[in-house]
């Protein structure tokens, strides 16, 4: 699972790691867009996301020391704002209960496929099948296409990051696969 962050990561993080302020602000550039898209996977709240993504660079300037160990930044921050936006998620839903964050929640990702359909005005019945076969995947199914395909996470990063074993992301994903391609037979070529 060790990635090694790019050469211009690498130049940012030593920047930021000597207080370069700016440093912070290119990274905060870089990345507030992959940070904006997954945490609005986990909730539509527009300004829990924003305040998420904004503590998650608080916390990197404040802890800037340790950014050396930091080998994916990447990886470090899309980690960090799910760990920030289901903490929020989780202290708004309790007054004084378990601190212990629910072993599910809902993982919202409208998939470009649906998109690309309705644009290219294919039928609506099609699109409703893309869009049944798409909705009949859990939660987990789909946080880990959206984190393999659209993100490009390894299957260690994956593992890390929605705290299962590297060999549970292998099998959640062939099972995952496996489920697309029978609901698809069973939605485009059975009918």
């Amino acid at each position: 699972m060790k990635e090694y962050s790019s050469k211009p990561d690498v130049n940012w993080l030593e920047r930021l790691q000597q207080g370069d302020e700016e440093a912070l602000a290119s990274l905060m550039e870089m990345y507030y867009n992959d940070l904006y898209n997954y945490g609005s996977r986990f909730t539509k709240d527009d300004g829990l996301i924003k305040d998420c993504i904004q503590e998650v660079f608080i916390s990197l300037w404040q802890r800037r020391e340790t950014v050396g160990a930091i080998l994916s930044p990447k990886y470090y921050f899309l980690r960090a704002i799910k760990n920030k936006v289901l903490k929020s998620l989780h202290k708004n839903k309790r007054n004084a209960a378990s601190s212990h964050l629910p072993a599910e929640y809902v993982f919202f990702h409208e998939f470009p496929i649906e998109r690309v359909i309705i644009e290219k005005q294919i039928s609506e019945e099609k699109a409703e099948k893309v869009r049944r076969t798409l909705s009949l995947l859990s939660e987990r199914q789909k946080e880990i296409i959206y984190l393999k395909y659209y993100q490009h996470l390894d299957h260690g990063q994956i593992a890390e990051l929605m705290n299962i074993s590297r060999q549970s992301v292998y099998n959640l994903l062939h099972e995952t696969i496996h489920k697309l391609r029978s609901l698809w037979h069973s939605e485009f070529i059975a009918h």
